[in-house]
């Protein structure tokens, strides 16, 4: 494939739609925004202000596109056509996104769940670089893990590692949107945040601004708030690399935006539950199964990236950058 080829990526998350050109490299360029605005069961308003700004980013590019690939929130359909249960987005709910684009632009398109299109992009692009086994823990209004495995995605649970965000680390906790009493995603996520902000401050506190104060390190309320999230992210990496044996992890999403403080949180108590684990396995092992190193993500358009990634052509896979 000569350099000059680029594919379309397309994020569909269920508040904001993004989308671009991305080169074998990575390098992204003509990017376009618009807010999802999906409700109801009517995909026709959605899509009629999608595919004019496709068309657009199409019209922009300098380049010969060699095909589409699609992040989109929710379940996705064993062929990978689009989702079938997505609470954010109904109205894409039973929507064939794949043969829609492909019979629009005669092109080869590619559709995966959001969480997975996100640990490719890691995966190719991040930290991932040089993993055998990835995990990308996405951290926001949810919570959820993707897994790579030798450069290829698991996919047994409609299109990701099935839903680990409705592991149950409080059984008395409190019932999350599906009813799942204690389950990390109420926990970790946005609503976790807010809950504790409640908590410390005695008032409702938009978990943007807890992140923001806790990276900053210019309110101890908010440095308590994310370290108790890094606690109970901790705990739910300690069972889930029980599952999937990863050598890395990285943190993603919103909440990871709390860097360090959030980092600190994560390492200290995976590390406190799990002791001496990895290091007796690996060395039984010989070094089969290997110490897990936890890492905060590139952040940035990671789900565009990650969109593409079976579109282009393999690239050999130098060691990511090392945490400290």
């Amino acid at each position: 494939m000569s350099s000059d080829s680029l594919a379309l990526g397309i994020d569909i998350g269920g508040s904001n739609t993004k989308m671009g050109l991305v080169s074998p490299e990575g390098v992204l360029t003509c990017v376009r925004r618009m807010p999802t605005e999906a409700r109801g069961s009517d995909p026709g308003p959605f899509l009629s202000r999608f595919l004019p700004l496709v068309d657009e980013v199409f019209a922009a590019g300098e380049g010969r596109l060699i095909g589409i690939g699609v992040s989109m929130h929710g379940a996705i359909d064993e062929e990978r056509r689009g989702p079938i249960a997505c609470n954010n987005t109904p109205a894409l709910r039973g929507l064939n996104m794949r043969g829609l684009l492909e019979e629009r632009y005669g092109l080869p398109v590619v559709v995966n769940n959001d969480l997975t299109a996100h640990s490719l992009g890691e995966y190719r692009f991040g930290t991932g670089r040089g993993s055998r086994r990835f995990m990308a823990l996405a951290i926001g209004t949810g919570l959820g893990a993707s897994v790579i495995l030798n450069g290829e995605p698991l996919r047994f649970g409609h299109g990701t590692a099935g839903d680990t965000g409705r592991l149950i680390l409080d059984p008395d906790g409190p019932v999350d949107v599906y009813g799942v009493r204690g389950s990390a995603e109420i926990l970790c996520g946005v609503p976790g945040i807010e809950r504790l902000a409640r908590m410390h401050y005695g008032r409702d506190v938009p978990a943007r601004e807890v992140i923001t104060a806790a990276r900053e390190r210019s309110d101890e309320r908010a440095v308590a708030i994310i370290q108790q999230i890094g606690a109970y992210l901790g705990f739910t990496l300690a069972n889930l690399s029980m599952i999937f044996y990863p050598d890395k992890v990285a943190l993603t999403g919103g909440t990871a935006e709390a860097g360090e403080v959030l980092l600190e949180a994560v390492r200290k108590r995976f590390y406190e539950l799990l002791g001496d684990y990895y290091r007796i396995v690996s060395e039984l092992t010989g070094g089969a199964i290997r110490p897990v190193e936890i890492v905060l993500g590139m952040g940035g358009e990671t789900g565009i990236l990650g969109s593409v990634v079976e579109l282009l052509p393999a690239l050999d896979q130098p060691p990511g950058p090392q945490s400290p």
